[in-house]
């Protein structure tokens, strides 16, 4: 990691983008407006304006978000003295393109999933002619690895759930090396949380399936600081779960997030209360002087205010109720 003091600019420059940031107000407006074409008059009032101007239709609202999204990628690439640090969030894309294209490949279907374009750190080209071409030596070592594992496995048993196993432990365990790399306990402390509550919610899932310990062990990610397989059994009730991490960082997220699970069978709230605790790890970059966290701060910030908006139209296109489009939503950063 370069010296703090080469974050000078790129960090000024990052306090004037974070003003533009939507705020609680704006998010509440689009909330309480009577349509989707009034909630996205409230986002032509941003820096969305220039892409809604040109918009045909409120139903390609994610027109507007991917171009954002494009925006503030290359932006940031430019201005961080260090682009991997840009390269390590941009891998969810070049793991996102790769399980769709395998999947269509493999399993003969039309996938309809969006293709994220110019994000990633990976061309789309390259990925298309690798997954075609069965040819996978020019992509990252563990990307490589994990895709050629999927491979041989597709020739014996077609399993897609296999591709996501796959890539997803390929993908944090490249970002882990990443950020170890990077030295920033701040990108670690981040990576340690999100892969402990995505662990969680992989335990909740594998053990509303009914499948055995070996495929959770299969399932769960990297051990970051909270072991799933030693801390609670399958079969032990939920409330031994939350008792076991009633004194962790997690304990909050847990025990609302699990009595909601236990009376609606969703794991909606605990998402958004995972969600939430992120957002708030990373309302700390806010008060950092020089360094790589102001700018991770404000890209994953602006992510979350992407799906923000995303939620409020979905809700607003199918008339959903304005309650349930609020318990929805995340916190903002500003």
């Amino acid at each position: 990691m370069p010296s703090n003091d080469r974050y000078a600019y790129a960090v000024g420059r990052i306090r004037a983008m974070e003003t533009r940031l939507l705020d609680h107000g704006k998010i509440e407006r689009m909330v309480e407006a009577k349509n989707a074409d009034e909630a996205l008059k409230v986002l032509s009032e941003s820096e969305y304006a220039e892409y809604l101007a040109n918009l045909d239709s409120v139903h390609h609202f994610e027109q507007v978000l991917d171009h954002e999204l494009r925006r503030v990628y290359l932006e940031l690439r430019k201005i961080s003295p260090e682009p991997e640090l840009i390269g390590l969030f941009a891998k969810k894309f070049d793991y996102h393109n790769l399980k769709v294209l395998i999947k269509a490949n493999k399993l003969g279907e039309k996938r309809d999933e969006l293709l994220v374009t110019e994000v990633g750190n990976i061309a789309l080209e390259e990925l298309v002619r690798a997954v075609s071409d069965d040819d996978y030596s020019n992509l990252p070592p563990r990307m490589r690895q994990a895709a050629e594992t999927i491979s041989e496995q597709f020739r014996m048993e077609a399993d897609p759930q296999l591709v996501d196993l796959l890539l997803d432990r390929a993908m944090y365990e490249e970002c882990q090396e990443l950020a170890d790399e990077l030295k920033s306990p701040f990108l670690k402390d981040y990576l340690t949380n999100q892969i402990d509550l995505l662990n969680i919610k992989t335990y909740l899932r594998v053990r509303r399936l009914g499948r055995p310990k070996d495929f959770l062990e299969r399932a769960l990610l990297p051990a970051a600081d909270v072991d799933m397989t030693k801390l609670v059994q399958l079969a032990e009730p939920l409330e031994v779960l939350v008792d076991r991490l009633m004194y962790s960082r997690y304990a909050s997220v847990v025990e609302e997030g699990i009595q909601t699970y236990q009376k609606t069978d969703t794991l909606t709230r605990f998402e958004k209360l995972a969600d939430d605790h992120l957002i708030n790890m990373i309302k700390k970059a806010k008060y950092v002087t020089f360094g790589p966290e102001p700018i991770v701060g404000y890209l994953l910030a602006k992510e979350n205010e992407i799906k923000m908006i995303r939620i409020v139209m979905v809700g607003k296109i199918n008339q959903l109720p304005t309650e349930e489009i609020k318990e929805r939503l995340r916190d903002v950063y500003v």
